[in-house]
């Protein structure tokens, strides 16, 4: 997907200007959603996602639930046309905790389910600040062990894209600290969340929102997710490994998306090369010219489709070599 680049002010590619300047056009006159009451805004991100779900390949989706932690957990659950039960693929939507659905990543888990030739489970797990945390981790980690004991022989893969990405390896690290083994066969994570901080160049760079998501929203996002939780606990520990330090060894194979245009973008590269020392195998894929969230853009974004395409033939790969 083309080589880091060590320009301190990369623009974007073509087409990403085109998905900017529709995303600007379509905002306009209306407030701005890092700003909005969490309600308010996950009204307004399904507002504006919804004409880009056109996008992607169709596929039959049924909403049921899990029970966990306490609740029923709802999940979507996608097939697509030639679904193999060998594999099954769990997705852990973005919005910083706090905002987005499964319905607003729809078309991000029909273009994998359907590339990948499996059943999905979207996870609508609790979100923040009305969930205290560790809720919305804790559901996670319940529906992926039940996905686990409903299809014991299948490979399992579990994706996630932002917040979505956090808490795929969170449950992967609580679950390996806990069992000795991770609960899943392989890991798709896409500009996630690793760290804490906020002293990246890449915070420096692109934390004025001119390219999608601000700083500003960032701290605001962890704020709510996190509230007032001590920062010693092994969920918190879990939750930012690049803050913690806490181990990584044993985790499954692992194939990460960075956004070159995304003020987390230096963060996920050190989070590759963390996995790397610690004996994971971990293919990485940055992006050149795209921002953070650029997966749900494929209506009018070759790069979005071409990452996720990449992304499920790794995963195709690692079932083979599980067999």
């Amino acid at each position: 997907m083309g080589a880091p680049t060590t320009d301190p002010q990369p623009q974007p590619q073509l087409q990403m200007r085109a998905v900017l300047a529709r995303l600007a056009q379509v905002r306009q006159g209306s407030p701005h959603r890092y700003s909005l009451p969490f309600a308010q805004a996950r009204a307004q991100l399904l507002k504006e996602r919804t004409p880009w779900l056109v996008d992607g390949p169709p596929c039959t989706s049924t909403d049921t639930s899990v029970r966990a932690e306490g609740r029923e957990v709802d999940l979507r659950v996608t097939r697509p046309p030639h679904s193999r039960p060998e594999k099954l693929l769990v997705y852990l939507h973005g919005g910083g905790w706090c905002v987005g659905s499964p319905q607003t990543h729809d078309n991000i888990v029909r273009r994998l389910a359907t590339d990948l030739a499996c059943e999905a489970w979207s996870v609508d797990y609790a979100l923040a600040p009305e969930a205290v945390f560790p809720q919305g981790l804790l559901e996670v980690r319940s529906v992926i062990a039940q996905a686990r004991r409903d299809h014991p022989e299948a490979h399992l893969t579990v994706a996630g894209d932002s917040a979505g990405a956090n808490l795929a390896l969170a449950a992967a690290l609580m679950e390996l600290h806990a069992s000795g083994r991770p609960g899943m066969d392989a890991l798709i994570l896409s500009y996630g969340v690793y760290d804490e901080g906020f002293d990246d160049a890449s915070m420096q760079a692109f934390g004025d929102g001119q390219y999608g998501l601000p700083v500003q929203a960032q701290r605001r996002y962890a704020q709510a997710y996190l509230g007032n939780i001590p920062s010693s606990g092994l969920e918190r520990r879990c939750s930012f490994p690049l803050t913690s330090g806490v181990s990584l060894k044993g985790l499954p194979p692992t194939w990460m998306a960075i956004a070159e245009l995304d003020i987390l973008r230096d963060q996920n590269r050190r989070m590759a090369a963390q996995l790397k020392r610690s004996d994971v195998d971990v293919e990485v894929h940055e992006v050149p010219g795209v921002t953070h969230g650029f997966l749900s853009y494929g209506l009018m974004l070759d790069a979005a489709v071409q990452t996720l395409s990449a992304a499920a033939l790794w995963a195709q790969t690692q079932t083979l070599l599980k067999r």
